[in-house]
């Protein structure tokens, strides 16, 4: 049997995909807050290596979380506007 591989790319991603993206991103930077409020470390994976970063290192890591929650925002809000009346994400239909 032989797989078959398929190029990846954004046009595969659905509104829910976008969502749960975004929420990841959201807690990513709600770490770094809470690593400068308690003056932990923010620990993440770079390059398949655990980094530890100090609380006073975080804002290139902040501003680059900030850019993407941006980008998302603005792909959610594309996607609900192609489609208005879709649920989403932890949303019921109307019965």
């Amino acid at each position: 049997m032989k797989t078959k591989f398929v190029e990846w790319d954004e046009s595969l991603l659905d509104i829910e995909d976008y969502q749960v993206e975004r929420a990841a991103t959201r807690a990513a930077l709600e770490a770094i807050y809470r690593t400068r409020r308690f003056g932990t470390d923010y620990v993440i994976e770079e390059n398949g290596h655990t980094k530890s970063v100090k609380a006073a290192d975080t804002a290139p890591y902040e501003r680059a979380l900030l850019e993407t929650l941006e980008r998302l925002n603005r792909k959610i809000a594309e996607l609900e506007a192609q489609t208005p009346n879709a649920p989403s994400l932890n949303e019921r239909p109307e019965k």
